[in-house]
């Protein structure tokens, strides 16, 4: 048991550190409020700290609970779990006043709850924070087809909390402090491997969830806009000046660059493109992508992905495929066999 659990500590805290790797670098694009990545770094330590901590609760006494401080740790990290993913589903989330008052709130809540009910309680709190995440995300169900994961991410976050909230409830009566390390243990890894599935699996998950976000709060504001001329900058912007190959380039700067609002940028491109902004740049990206694969033969797929704009190898591959049904070595390929077939012909 010992072993099992150094390893499920171990794998979560190399999770979290890749995740926080890549808050820190991969999604620095991201529209969020600062505060917001600031708890994302704070939920990740927190519970990399929970997970190695459970290597000694394991050899708690059955009349003993853990230290305060442990407590204290699975309050924040709830509270900081909710504070990251506010920031991505609202725009009302930036009033960095309020949400610090509430973290004090919730440390002293954490501290002066008696150990025997601060893991039951805290991972109650986190499970009513997932429900209210998931009832906004349910909102804007309309709005983005992904939602169809990302509810069941929650919903199923929600069920380990209340799992978690039980199993600390059951201790020392019904369970023993190691089998409640195992179980905690255990949610703690399956949610960083299901969160690092999602990243990978739908690699743009972040950008598309922000944007939904946008247009479910936006109003109407295109009223005052001059349509033709604000139409024809974004044309040269991505035509001409191809801004798309900045792979920092995101909804507020493209905003920034044409004169307009976020919300009015992005009702613009759905109102006359039919697409989000996040497709409208990947449809640029990957149009440039194509020619480059041709025009450049000896350029390897990877540089092309880059030099468009695309982050990674599988970002661009994802993208690619989505938009063409191949992926770009295939499309290559395909594309000189039919244009030396042409020649000879």
């Amino acid at each position: 048991m010992q072993e099992l659990l150094v390893a499920l500590g171990g794998f979560s805290v190399g999770i979290a550190a890749l995740l926080a790797l890549g808050l820190a670098t991969v999604w620095r694009g991201l529209d969020l409020p600062p505060i917001s990545k600031v708890a994302g770094f704070v939920m990740l330590a927190g519970l990399a700290c929970t997970a190695w901590q459970h290597v000694h609760i394991a050899h708690l006494e059955p009349g003993a609970y853990p230290a305060r401080v442990y407590g204290a740790v699975l309050f924040v990290q709830s509270f900081a779990f909710y504070v990251l993913l506010r920031g991505l589903l609202g725009p009302d989330a930036s009033a960095t006043g309020p949400l610090v008052l509430m973290f004090a709130a919730v440390l002293v809540a954490g501290l002066l709850t008696p150990p025997s009910l601060a893991i039951a309680v805290s991972l109650a709190m986190g499970t009513a924070f997932a429900a209210h995440l998931a009832a906004l995300l349910y909102r804007m169900r309309a709005i983005r087809r992904w939602f169809r994961i990302e509810l069941p991410v929650l919903a199923l976050f929600a069920l380990m909390g209340v799992i978690g909230a039980v199993a600390g409830l059951s201790v020392p009566m019904g369970i023993s402090w190691e089998q409640y390390a195992l179980i905690y243990s255990t949610q703690i890894a399956l949610g960083f491997a299901l969160v690092t599935w999602l990243l990978w699996a739908v690699p743009d998950i972040v950008t598309k969830t922000r944007e939904a976000v946008a247009a479910s709060y936006a109003r109407s504001s295109l009223d005052r806009v001059d349509i033709p001329g604000v139409t024809q900058r974004l044309q040269a912007l991505f035509g001409e000046e191809h801004v798309y190959r900045d792979e920092s380039l995101n909804l507020a700067r493209t905003a920034e660059l044409i004169g307009l609002s976020p919300h009015q940028l992005s009702e613009l491109i759905n109102t006359h493109y039919g697409v989000g902004f996040s497709r409208f740049v990947r449809q640029h990206r990957v149009s440039a992508a194509r020619r480059m694969l041709v025009e450049e033969p000896r350029a390897s797929v990877l540089s092309v992905g880059l030099s468009v704009g695309f982050g990674s190898q599988s970002t661009f591959y994802v993208a690619f495929r989505e938009e063409v049904g191949l992926v770009p070595g295939e499309y290559r390929r395909r594309e000189l066999e039919r244009l030396a077939g042409n020649a000879q012909g």
